[in-house]
């Protein structure tokens, strides 16, 4: 993994999010990276007067170097395979709490710590409310989900009734 020699690895990591951020939450950013009328020289022009004080220099080398090959239109799934290299060698895992209700911070810790040791991993939770559910939660952990939410128990019994 690129940085491992210089164990500048968190520090890369917080500049492919900030990157991955920027792409997805900045149109005029995408423009810029996307645009065939851009010559290379220019967009390593923009770019590295964007970041230059924002990232670490190897993060500008690997977009200079990105963009001289003309793969600047791949740097949003370059940055997020990147994450979750991080991700995998540091034994982390991400979890995404859907709830039809909200949960207290002492509920989402304890949640947390179970799935540290369910998952012998650092989990990393996010959550989100959604009334639809109308009772229970989902939770994805990983490519792994647990649907405990009502309406999908309703939606199940609906099937079986009609089939």
């Amino acid at each position: 993994m690129a940085g491992k020699d210089n164990h500048c690895q968190d520090v890369l990591k917080a500049d492919m999010e900030l990157i991955q951020a920027t792409i997805s939450e900045n149109p005029m950013f995408r423009q810029v990276v996307d645009n065939p009328v851009i010559k290379p020289p220019q967009k390593r022009k923009v770019l590295a007067e964007l970041l230059k004080k924002r990232v670490h220099p190897l993060t500008l080398s690997f977009i200079d170097l990105i963009i001289r090959n003309r793969r600047e239109s791949l740097l949003a799934d370059m940055s997020r395979n990147f994450i979750d290299l991080y991700e995998k060698l540091k034994g982390i895992k991400r979890a995404h709490m859907i709830s039809a209700t909200g949960m207290d911070d002492s509920s989402k810790q304890q949640l947390q710590q179970q799935l540290n040791v369910l998952f012998k991993a650092d989990v990393q939770m996010t959550a989100e409310t959604n009334p639809d559910l109308i009772g229970g939660f989902i939770l994805r952990v990983g490519d792994q989900l647990y649907d405990a939410s009502l309406s999908s128990a309703l939606q199940r019994m609906r099937k079986t009734l009609i089939v």
